[in-house]
This record gives C-alpha cells, structure tokens and sequence, in this order.
C-alpha cells in the first residue's frame, strides 16, 4: 500500500496532488472530488470436492505438514468459474464441473482479492505440475478434521483467519450453503 501511495500522488483523472482517505485505503483529490483505489488483484481459491473429500495442495514454501487449498490469480477476461477450472487443471490435472462462489477475503499482500468457491470434481487422478506446487492430495473429512486438531504433524491446517481455513471448517461443519 505504500509504494501504491508513493506513485499514485496526482489525480489521474485532473492532475492535482490527491489526499489520503479511509486510514490509506483510498486517496481523493480536492480539486475536483475523483476518488482512486489501489489495485486489486482477483485471486480463485477452491474447495474442491469429490464425495467425502477435498483435494488439498503444497507449496514448497510453506511450513513442514502444511496442506491448503488450491488457488491461482485470474486471467483478464476470465469468469471465476474458468479460472477455478484452469486452476484446477493446470495444478492437479483434476477435472472440475459445477463452480459455486461462496466467500471472499481480501487480502492486502500482494493486494489480492480472494474469491472462495467450491468446485466439483469430475476426476479423481492427480497428476501434478511441478512449477506449480510441490504436492497435492485428496483428504476425507476424518483425516482433514485430526489434521484441524494436531492429531497429524503430516497434515497441517491452512493458516488461522485466512478463507482457505474458513471454507475447510464450514465444509468440516456441513455449513457451505
């Protein structure tokens, strides 16, 4: 946000010097009122399923154990609903039908908007992309709830607060309607 605020001075729309507004979220220009926003870039994060389970993926950057859902920035020009698939595919090689929206978070670093949807799975075989992330597996509800609690070192939660963390707990609670 700050380098935002250190290149975006001027009025775009005027040129004027612009204000800060709304604690740095926003900046207005005096002179002739127009506000401007940083940008925002909208990221698909899934749930995907396939009966009683959900496919979890790994970076390798992340701590040792720590499994979440796949996610992926959206191309210009692309629904929510394809980059879910594209996503899926392109991850995994998993096949994905029906896409429902359920959430989003946004996410200040690198100024994300996370759109939380669930996916159906049309096809169960992993075949993963390396570039992509390290591993990827699907996880039945027992093994993700004893991962939820610390009862598997191997499988560890997506991070507190974060959407991937919420949509796992409200589909461990049968509450994603």
């Amino acid at each position: 946000i700050f380098a935002w605020h250190a290149s975006h001075g001027f009025c775009a729309a005027c040129g004027a010097a612009s204000d800060l507004a709304e604690a740095g979220w926003k900046r207005v220009c005096p002179a002739c009122g127009a506000q401007h926003f940083p940008r925002t870039d909208p990221v698909v994060i899934m749930l995907i399923l396939r009966g009683d389970e959900v496919l979890l993926g790994r970076s390798p950057a992340w701590p040792p154990g720590m499994y979440s859902l796949l996610a992926g920035f959206m191309e210009p020009g692309e629904s929510i609903e394809a980059a879910v698939r594209r996503e899926t595919l392109e991850e995994t090689g998993v096949r994905v039908g029906r896409v429902d929206y359920l959430s989003s978070q946004p996410w200040p670093f690198p100024s994300s908007l996370m759109l939380g949807c669930r996916g159906e799975a049309l096809s169960r075989d992993i075949v993963l992309d390396p570039a992509e992330i390290e591993d990827a597996r699907w996880v039945d509800k027992q093994a993700a709830l004893d991962g939820m609690i610390g009862l598997t070192p191997e499988l560890r939660p997506a991070r507190k607060g974060s959407i991937a963390r919420f949509l796992i707990e409200r589909w461990l609670a049968d509450r994603l309607t």
